[in-house]
């Protein structure tokens, strides 16, 4: 395993924002979520994604269905990491950084503040033609594990849209979850408003979108052409006005769409806001 990535997750939760990082890792992390006791309460019916480690086999046998044993309160918060991927990922941002970059500390950075409060999270990506799932755990293997599946994956072609993933989470998921969604301006535009109602009728939903480069500039590389963009459309003055009104636009209606269901959401540009830009993504969420 390569664990350039691991290493610089923890040197970034510790070099940058050194006030908002450690009031993430003192408890600002976990206050965004309801608590758990070890009150028992009841038992539900076992569903996709719960942990085994709660199954309860002696009532399970007797009534002949996987039974799960529910507290008053969860002892575990659930997190779901969607992570986005595709060839579009090996794009820059608009500060000139690789995209997969930012993505997976992003991912990596949340899913070591979720281990670091003994939360259960979980992972799902876009993969080859379907979706990648990993159950909920918690604890260091399962951090390096999902970082290491991810880092090894984004960037490669597939056939999913992170619109396909976060429907699939709508319609098979039946627990409450906080849901971080790492995606770019594209992905972005496959999250329409009626998606977004499903996901939040249990769940908090949380967007970190990865910048993009412009079209217009100097050196514009189509990624999936695997090309340079031709010197007539990068130096166009009114494709660059037409560039940045779109953008404007598009970003003004997913922001109203996220403000009408209490998503909250933010922009990295840059390997340096990481861990900046989550802490004030939570914060602005505890405040929602």
């Amino acid at each position: 395993m390569d664990y350039d990535y691991l290493s610089r997750i923890r040197a970034n939760l510790t070099l940058y924002s050194k006030k908002k990082t450690a009031n993430l890792l003192d408890g600002g992390f976990r206050s965004i979520f309801r608590g758990r006791s070890l009150d028992f309460d009841d038992l539900r019916e076992y569903t996709y994604g719960d942990n085994v480690r709660d199954i309860d086999w002696k009532s399970s046998s007797k009534t002949g269905k996987t039974l799960v044993r529910r507290y008053i309160a969860e002892r575990k918060h659930n997190i779901l990491l969607v992570g986005d991927s595709g060839l579009k990922m090996i794009a820059d941002t608009e500060a000139g950084e690789p995209k997969e970059k930012l993505a997976v500390l992003a991912l990596g950075s949340l899913a070591y503040l979720a281990n670091r409060h003994g939360d259960d999270f979980a992972m799902m990506m876009n993969r080859g033609a379907g979706i990648d799932f990993s159950f909920f755990k918690s604890g260091e293997v399962h951090f390096e594990r999902i970082v290491h599946r991810y880092e090894t994956t984004v960037g490669k072609p597939t056939d999913k849209n992170i619109g396909d993933i976060l429907d699939y989470v709508a319609d098979h998921f039946r627990r409450r979850m906080l849901i971080f969604v790492i995606t770019d301006m594209e992905g972005a535009s496959h999250v329409d408003e009626r998606l977004l109602k499903k996901l939040t009728v249990q769940s908090d939903v949380l967007f970190l979108t990865i910048s993009d480069a412009y079209l217009t500039g100097d050196n514009a590389y189509d990624v999936e052409k695997q090309d340079y963009e031709p010197d007539f459309l990068q130096q166009s003055k009114r494709l660059a006005q037409l560039e940045r009104r779109e953008r404007r636009k598009r970003r003004e209606d997913f922001l109203t769409i996220c403000k009408r269901y209490e998503i909250t959401q933010t922009e990295i540009r840059k390997e340096e806001e990481v861990i900046d830009k989550i802490a004030e993504l939570i914060e602005e969420h505890k405040g929602v």
